[in-house]
């Protein structure tokens, strides 16, 4: 078994995409991302189960310089160890600057790394082609490729992804973001076989992309939940997909809590509040992004307390 196989078979389960901890003066908190790791960790995010994903949007990578983003990925790394598959997130719109992240994932000691198309302007076939293409030519990393159509501005359509996984060996998974599941299960059927394709939509997706051959799905609210997103994956390996709708079920009204909000990045907020709340130091956001609201605290806090499911922080 070749390198890529072998990640490409370790990369399913609950992929977490990870927030960064700041402190009050926006610089990063290393205690507290070291904890959010260790907390990860012994929740069951492991190899075979789960895969760690640093500095992804959900850690606020438009807000990070790239000596941050290295810094982050060796904390990450000094704390996980070997226990779980750690992909770098290496988003950027300028692909020189994707490389030298990727270069830094790489002296990290990192499993992979994740890459969306560029973004700002909105790329065609031939500028995804290109970006990958490069960034290929300049490492041996294996690459998660990042479909964030809310920032490229493009779905990529399936046939670019059947280019990029038959000219690209080291294409060996893709995060599709894509909000139609019925494309979801085009891009399955099309490059399944050759590559682990994960449900970057996360539980509102579940269990039907489960269904339809995905191999895990995209989380940041493990962050806060990962025993659930542990059993509700675990219940799809098992094909009890009524399992797995009763705990998403279950644990609807904090989802709910954590999708809704006036823009596309509050649920980080949100997490963050939570993450707080349970003992994890969640911290503030980055501007322009802005802390949680004392009425979403309360919401939180309310919620939290009421949650039924087993979390090592509620003792159920």
């Amino acid at each position: 078994m070749n390198a890529y196989v072998s990640l490409r078979e370790k990369i399913k389960g609950v992929v977490v995409v990870m927030v960064t901890p700041f402190k009050e003066n926006y610089e990063i908190d290393e205690d507290a991302l070291r904890k959010l790791t260790r907390f990860l960790v012994e929740s069951g995010i492991k190899e075979g189960k789960g895969v760690l994903v640093p500095a992804g949007s959900t850690g606020e990578c438009p807000m990070l310089t790239e000596e941050e983003r290295r810094y982050i990925f060796k904390v990450i790394k000094e704390e996980a160890g070997n226990a779980v598959p750690i992909l770098g997130g290496c988003n950027h719109t300028d692909t020189r600057a994707v490389i030298k992240l990727v270069q830094y994932a790489e002296e990290a000691g990192l499993d992979g790394v994740m890459i969306s198309p560029t973004y700002y302007w909105k790329p065609n076939e031939e500028m995804i082609l290109n970006h990958f293409r490069a960034i290929a030519k300049a490492t041996n990393m294996g690459i998660m490729v990042y479909n964030n159509w809310f920032a490229s501005q493009l779905d990529i359509p399936v046939e670019t992804m059947v280019k990029l996984v038959n000219e690209i060996p080291n294409v060996i998974a893709l995060k599709d973001n894509t909000p139609y599941i019925t494309k979801m299960a085009q891009m399955v059927q099309a490059v399944g076989d050759k590559i682990s394709v994960i449900d970057g939509a996360g539980e509102p997706q579940e269990p039907y992309a489960a269904l339809i051959g995905t191999r895990g799905f995209v989380t940041g609210e493990a962050c806060v939940i990962p025993q659930t997103c542990l059993s509700i994956y675990n219940a799809e390996v098992d094909k009890d997909y009524e399992k797995a709708k009763n705990i998403l079920k279950k644990a609807a009204p904090l989802l709910d809590f954590f999708f809704s909000g006036s823009h596309g990045a509050e649920y980080i907020i949100r997490i963050k509040a939570l993450m707080d709340l349970i003992g994890l130091k969640g911290g503030i956001p980055r501007l322009p992004l802005l802390p949680a609201t004392e009425s979403i605290r309360k919401e939180a806090k309310k919620l939290i307390e009421n949650y039924p499911l087993p979390e090592k922080w509620n003792k159920k």
